[in-house]
């Protein structure tokens, strides 16, 4: 017996493997959004973000910053919320993971409104990124404890020449992708095509 759920687990293991991916969602705890960022950015809480300057933010996280040109918007404000190796739970498995700090910029446009973009290194993961992507899709018996929690899936577009994620909710959107070895949210309250614009402006 033991033998036959072992060979159903390879199985199961070899067809996620083979599907192909969505943006590669980095593992974290289920999202709620009374405490986190976003759908994708769960392994740190908002509480967790101190005010920090934009060079020691980009030294920090080990990664190149998005910029906004100026004829969009001005930056308000940079945050950084550090993190360390920590414990989450993946297929139903607790996995140990590397995850690296997270830089907050909040711009505020000229047409209105702010843009919030949340950046930082792909975490260290076990776990392959079929895997992952598979396991945020998979709908628990509790929606609570879904990896993008109890609000309605993502969509899956091209951001940036990348593939990405798109999550709306009451007007606001937050669309996530990965370039240049890190990943990316951005989350505005406006229509998708000048969100969209405002992206491919980011530099």
């Amino acid at each position: 017996m033991f033998a036959m759920i072992r060979l159903t687990s390879f199985l199961l293991f070899l067809a996620i493997s083979a599907t192909p991916g969505l943006a590669q969602v980095p593992p974290g705890d289920p999202y709620d959004a009374a405490k986190h960022p976003n759908p994708i950015v769960t392994y740190v809480t908002n509480a967790a973000f101190q005010n920090s300057g934009f060079a020691e933010a980009q030294q920090a996280a080990d990664i190149e910053l998005l910029g906004l040109s100026r004829d969009e918007g001005t930056l308000a404000s940079v945050d950084l919320a550090d993190a360390a190796l920590r414990r989450v739970r993946v297929m139903g498995r607790n996995v140990d993971v590397t995850f690296y700090p997270v830089v907050r910029q909040k711009f505020q446009l000229k047409a209105g409104g702010d843009l919030v973009i949340y950046s930082f290194k792909n975490p260290k993961s076990p776990v392959p990124p079929a895997i992952l992507d598979q396991a945020a899709l998979v709908k628990p018996k509790n929606p609570a404890e879904g990896r993008f929690g109890a609000g309605p899936g993502p969509e899956q577009l091209e951001i940036r020449d990348s593939r990405g994620l798109l999550f709306e909710k009451d007007g606001q959107i937050t669309v996530f992708w990965q370039e240049g070895g890190a990943c990316h949210t951005a989350t505005a309250s406006m229509p998708r095509r000048d969100l969209f614009r405002l992206l491919e402006d980011l530099l």
